[in-house]
Protein backbone atom coordinates (compact mmCIF):
# COMPACT_ATOMS: atom_id res chain seq x y z
CA UNK A 1 0.00 0.00 0.00
CA UNK A 2 1.57 3.42 -1.08
CA UNK A 3 -0.28 5.52 1.25
CA UNK A 4 -1.79 3.88 4.29
CA UNK A 5 -3.44 6.56 7.19
CA UNK A 6 -4.85 4.50 10.54
CA UNK A 7 -6.80 6.40 12.69
CA UNK A 8 -5.05 9.85 12.26
CA UNK A 9 -5.70 12.87 14.64
CA UNK A 10 -4.48 16.11 14.63
CA UNK A 11 -5.08 18.99 17.23
CA UNK A 12 -3.76 22.67 17.34
CA UNK A 13 -4.15 24.04 20.76
CA UNK A 14 -7.96 25.42 20.64
CA UNK A 15 -8.78 23.26 17.75
CA UNK A 16 -9.21 19.32 16.85
CA UNK A 17 -8.80 19.26 13.20
CA UNK A 18 -8.82 15.56 12.21
CA UNK A 19 -10.69 12.89 14.41
CA UNK A 20 -9.92 9.32 13.47
CA UNK A 21 -8.98 9.78 9.69
CA UNK A 22 -8.18 6.21 8.20
CA UNK A 23 -7.77 5.92 4.03
CA UNK A 24 -5.28 4.19 1.64
CA UNK A 25 -4.17 4.85 -1.85
CA UNK A 26 -2.49 1.61 -3.58
CA UNK A 27 -0.57 1.51 -6.47
CA UNK A 28 -1.92 2.83 -10.05
CA UNK A 29 -5.26 3.33 -8.39
CA UNK A 30 -7.08 7.44 -8.03
CA UNK A 31 -8.75 7.45 -4.81
CA UNK A 32 -10.95 10.58 -4.14
CA UNK A 33 -11.27 12.76 -0.72
CA UNK A 34 -14.33 14.87 -1.03
CA UNK A 35 -15.75 17.06 1.17
CA UNK A 36 -16.78 20.96 2.03
CA UNK A 37 -14.03 23.89 2.84
CA UNK A 38 -12.13 23.79 5.96
CA UNK A 39 -13.40 19.69 5.97
CA UNK A 40 -9.83 18.48 6.63
CA UNK A 41 -9.13 17.28 3.20
CA UNK A 42 -5.92 19.28 2.62
CA UNK A 43 -4.85 18.37 5.95
CA UNK A 44 -5.01 15.18 5.54
CA UNK A 45 -2.99 14.96 2.14
CA UNK A 46 -0.19 16.98 3.99
CA UNK A 47 0.08 14.35 6.61
CA UNK A 48 1.78 12.09 4.09
CA UNK A 49 4.34 14.73 3.82
CA UNK A 50 4.18 15.59 7.65
CA UNK A 51 3.80 19.56 7.25
CA UNK A 52 1.86 20.01 10.24
CA UNK A 53 1.61 23.51 11.89
CA UNK A 54 4.71 23.51 14.60
CA UNK A 55 2.46 23.73 17.09
CA UNK A 56 0.28 20.70 16.33
CA UNK A 57 -0.10 17.27 17.95
CA UNK A 58 -0.66 14.45 15.81
CA UNK A 59 -1.79 10.96 16.36
CA UNK A 60 -2.97 7.36 14.84
CA UNK A 61 -0.35 6.50 11.88
CA UNK A 62 0.46 7.67 8.45
CA UNK A 63 2.23 5.62 6.55
CA UNK A 64 3.64 6.02 3.26
CA UNK A 65 5.54 2.75 1.10
CA UNK A 66 5.79 1.15 5.05
CA UNK A 67 7.12 4.18 6.83
CA UNK A 68 5.36 5.67 9.25
CA UNK A 69 6.10 9.73 8.98
CA UNK A 70 4.77 10.50 12.28
CA UNK A 71 7.54 8.49 14.18
CA UNK A 72 10.50 8.35 11.31
CA UNK A 73 13.16 10.88 11.64
CA UNK A 74 13.75 13.95 10.04
CA UNK A 75 16.21 12.85 7.58
CA UNK A 76 13.86 9.64 6.36
CA UNK A 77 10.56 11.91 5.88
CA UNK A 78 12.93 14.30 3.96
CA UNK A 79 13.98 11.20 1.83
CA UNK A 80 10.02 10.90 1.13
CA UNK A 81 9.41 14.57 0.35
CA UNK A 82 12.44 13.82 -2.36
CA UNK A 83 11.45 10.80 -3.77
CA UNK A 84 8.21 9.09 -2.70
CA UNK A 85 5.85 11.51 -2.49
CA UNK A 86 5.25 14.56 -4.57
CA UNK A 87 2.25 16.94 -4.18
CA UNK A 88 0.28 19.28 -6.30
CA UNK A 89 -0.44 22.09 -3.96
CA UNK A 90 -4.21 24.30 -4.52
CA UNK A 91 -3.78 27.66 -6.78
CA UNK A 92 -0.31 26.74 -8.96
CA UNK A 93 0.22 30.86 -9.02
CA UNK A 94 0.76 30.41 -5.28
CA UNK A 95 2.72 27.47 -5.65
CA UNK A 96 5.49 29.00 -7.80
CA UNK A 97 7.59 32.44 -6.60
CA UNK A 98 5.87 35.28 -8.79
CA UNK A 99 9.68 37.31 -8.75
CA UNK A 100 11.64 33.58 -10.17
CA UNK A 101 11.27 32.82 -13.80
CA UNK A 102 9.95 29.44 -14.32
CA UNK A 103 12.88 27.41 -14.73
CA UNK A 104 15.04 28.60 -11.96
CA UNK A 105 11.70 27.94 -9.61
CA UNK A 106 10.91 24.21 -11.19
CA UNK A 107 14.67 22.73 -10.89
CA UNK A 108 15.32 24.41 -7.40
CA UNK A 109 14.80 20.86 -5.85
CA UNK A 110 16.64 18.42 -8.64
CA UNK A 111 19.68 21.33 -7.78
CA UNK A 112 19.18 21.32 -3.90
CA UNK A 113 18.11 18.24 -2.88
CA UNK A 114 19.07 15.60 -5.46
CA UNK A 115 22.51 17.45 -6.42
CA UNK A 116 22.11 17.81 -10.28
CA UNK A 117 23.72 20.11 -11.90
CA UNK A 118 21.98 22.98 -13.95
CA UNK A 119 22.16 21.88 -17.11
CA UNK A 120 20.88 18.56 -16.59
CA UNK A 121 17.95 19.54 -14.25
CA UNK A 122 16.79 22.13 -17.18
CA UNK A 123 17.53 18.62 -20.12
CA UNK A 124 14.73 16.76 -17.57
CA UNK A 125 12.58 19.59 -16.65
CA UNK A 126 12.31 20.44 -20.65
CA UNK A 127 11.32 16.58 -21.25
CA UNK A 128 8.89 16.36 -18.54
CA UNK A 129 7.41 20.03 -20.00
CA UNK A 130 7.17 18.38 -23.44
CA UNK A 131 5.50 15.14 -21.88
CA UNK A 132 2.30 16.82 -20.03
CA UNK A 133 1.54 19.23 -23.23
CA UNK A 134 3.44 22.06 -22.72
CA UNK A 135 4.40 24.18 -26.17
CA UNK A 136 8.21 25.87 -26.94
CA UNK A 137 9.47 24.78 -23.43
CA UNK A 138 12.85 26.11 -24.07
CA UNK A 139 10.76 29.96 -24.07
CA UNK A 140 8.77 28.66 -20.82
CA UNK A 141 11.71 28.06 -18.74
CA UNK A 142 12.58 32.67 -19.32
CA UNK A 143 8.96 33.70 -18.61
CA UNK A 144 7.76 34.26 -15.08
CA UNK A 145 4.29 33.04 -13.57
CA UNK A 146 2.13 35.79 -14.41
CA UNK A 147 3.28 35.00 -17.98
CA UNK A 148 1.42 31.59 -18.06
CA UNK A 149 -2.23 30.91 -18.28
CA UNK A 150 -3.48 29.36 -15.26
CA UNK A 151 -3.82 25.80 -17.13
CA UNK A 152 -0.29 26.36 -17.91
CA UNK A 153 0.94 26.90 -14.61
CA UNK A 154 -0.44 23.10 -14.09
CA UNK A 155 1.15 21.77 -16.54
CA UNK A 156 3.96 23.65 -15.09
CA UNK A 157 3.56 22.05 -11.64
CA UNK A 158 2.78 18.84 -12.30
CA UNK A 159 6.05 18.52 -14.18
CA UNK A 160 7.99 20.08 -11.54
CA UNK A 161 6.23 17.07 -9.02
CA UNK A 162 7.16 14.39 -11.40
CA UNK A 163 10.28 15.54 -12.18
CA UNK A 164 11.05 13.70 -8.62
CA UNK A 165 9.85 10.47 -10.26
CA UNK A 166 7.53 10.17 -7.01
CA UNK A 167 5.59 6.67 -6.52
CA UNK A 168 2.73 8.93 -4.47
CA UNK A 169 1.17 11.87 -6.14
CA UNK A 170 -1.50 14.18 -3.88
CA UNK A 171 -3.07 16.60 -5.81
CA UNK A 172 -5.20 19.14 -3.72
CA UNK A 173 -7.91 20.70 -5.80
CA UNK A 174 -5.30 20.47 -8.89
CA UNK A 175 -8.29 21.64 -11.40
CA UNK A 176 -10.43 23.75 -9.00
CA UNK A 177 -9.10 27.00 -10.30
CA UNK A 178 -9.41 26.18 -13.99
CA UNK A 179 -12.27 26.51 -16.78
CA UNK A 180 -14.14 23.51 -18.08
CA UNK A 181 -12.39 22.77 -20.95
CA UNK A 182 -8.74 23.06 -19.23
CA UNK A 183 -9.60 21.02 -16.50
CA UNK A 184 -11.23 18.69 -18.81
CA UNK A 185 -7.65 18.48 -20.40
CA UNK A 186 -5.39 18.29 -16.85
CA UNK A 187 -7.62 15.69 -15.86
CA UNK A 188 -7.28 13.27 -19.02
CA UNK A 189 -3.44 14.30 -18.57
CA UNK A 190 -3.15 13.05 -14.74
CA UNK A 191 -5.23 9.82 -15.93
CA UNK A 192 -2.42 9.38 -18.63
CA UNK A 193 0.41 9.29 -15.88
CA UNK A 194 -1.31 7.17 -13.43
CA UNK A 195 -1.42 4.33 -16.42
CA UNK A 196 2.29 5.24 -17.59
CA UNK A 197 4.12 5.69 -14.52
CA UNK A 198 1.60 3.57 -12.39
CA UNK A 199 1.52 6.26 -9.85
CA UNK A 200 -1.11 5.97 -6.56
CA UNK A 201 -3.04 9.30 -6.43
CA UNK A 202 -4.84 10.77 -3.60
CA UNK A 203 -7.07 13.49 -5.70
CA UNK A 204 -8.83 15.88 -3.30
CA UNK A 205 -11.89 17.86 -4.86
CA UNK A 206 -14.97 19.28 -3.37
CA UNK A 207 -16.70 18.24 -6.40
CA UNK A 208 -18.34 14.87 -5.57
CA UNK A 209 -19.68 14.32 -9.43
CA UNK A 210 -16.16 14.88 -10.58
CA UNK A 211 -14.92 12.39 -7.22
CA UNK A 212 -17.46 9.74 -8.17
CA UNK A 213 -16.89 10.00 -12.06
CA UNK A 214 -12.76 10.60 -11.98
CA UNK A 215 -11.57 8.19 -9.39
CA UNK A 216 -12.12 4.36 -8.06
CA UNK A 217 -12.80 5.14 -4.66
CA UNK A 218 -14.30 7.99 -3.28
CA UNK A 219 -14.15 9.09 0.73
CA UNK A 220 -16.24 11.91 1.98
CA UNK A 221 -15.15 14.75 4.46
CA UNK A 222 -17.48 16.07 6.69
CA UNK A 223 -15.85 18.49 10.10
CA UNK A 224 -12.28 16.15 10.51
CA UNK A 225 -14.01 12.76 9.90
CA UNK A 226 -14.67 10.43 7.07
CA UNK A 227 -18.05 9.96 6.80
CA UNK A 228 -18.38 7.75 4.05
CA UNK A 229 -16.14 5.88 2.09
CA UNK A 230 -17.26 3.57 -1.35
CA UNK A 231 -16.00 3.12 -4.85
CA UNK A 232 -16.67 6.12 -7.10
CA UNK A 233 -19.19 4.13 -9.20
CA UNK A 234 -21.93 3.41 -6.74
CA UNK A 235 -21.34 6.34 -4.02
CA UNK A 236 -24.37 7.95 -5.75
CA UNK A 237 -26.67 4.95 -6.13
CA UNK A 238 -26.06 4.33 -2.19
CA UNK A 239 -24.76 6.92 0.28
CA UNK A 240 -24.25 5.74 3.48
CA UNK A 241 -24.39 8.80 4.97
CA UNK A 242 -26.83 11.69 5.07
CA UNK A 243 -24.13 14.14 4.27
CA UNK A 244 -22.82 12.23 1.29
CA UNK A 245 -27.13 12.40 -0.09
CA UNK A 246 -26.79 16.17 0.34
CA UNK A 247 -23.82 17.09 -1.57
CA UNK A 248 -24.60 14.69 -4.48
CA UNK A 249 -28.63 16.95 -3.90
CA UNK A 250 -26.27 20.15 -3.58
CA UNK A 251 -25.39 20.14 -7.97
CA UNK A 252 -28.09 22.38 -9.82
CA UNK A 253 -30.26 21.10 -11.81
CA UNK A 254 -31.89 22.32 -15.34
CA UNK A 255 -35.30 22.42 -16.18
CA UNK A 256 -36.55 19.32 -17.80
CA UNK A 257 -35.77 18.40 -21.62
CA UNK A 258 -37.94 15.51 -23.06
CA UNK A 259 -38.23 14.24 -19.85
CA UNK A 260 -34.75 14.34 -18.81
CA UNK A 261 -33.15 16.46 -16.02
CA UNK A 262 -30.15 18.57 -17.08
CA UNK A 263 -27.74 18.72 -14.27
CA UNK A 264 -24.98 20.86 -14.28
Amino acid sequence: MLLEIEDLTLRVPTVEILRGISLQVATGETVGLVGESGSGKSTTARAALRLFPDDAQAGGRVSVGGVDVLSADDATVRNIRANDAAMIFQAPRTALNPVRRIGDSATERLVQVHGLNKKAARSKLLTLFEYVGLRDPESLLRKYPHQLSGGMLQRVVIAAALSIDPKLLLADEATSALDVTTQAEVLALLKRLRGERDLGVLFITHDLHLAAAYCDRVYVMREGLIVDHQPGATIFENPTNEYTRQLSEAVPTLPEQDGEVVTR
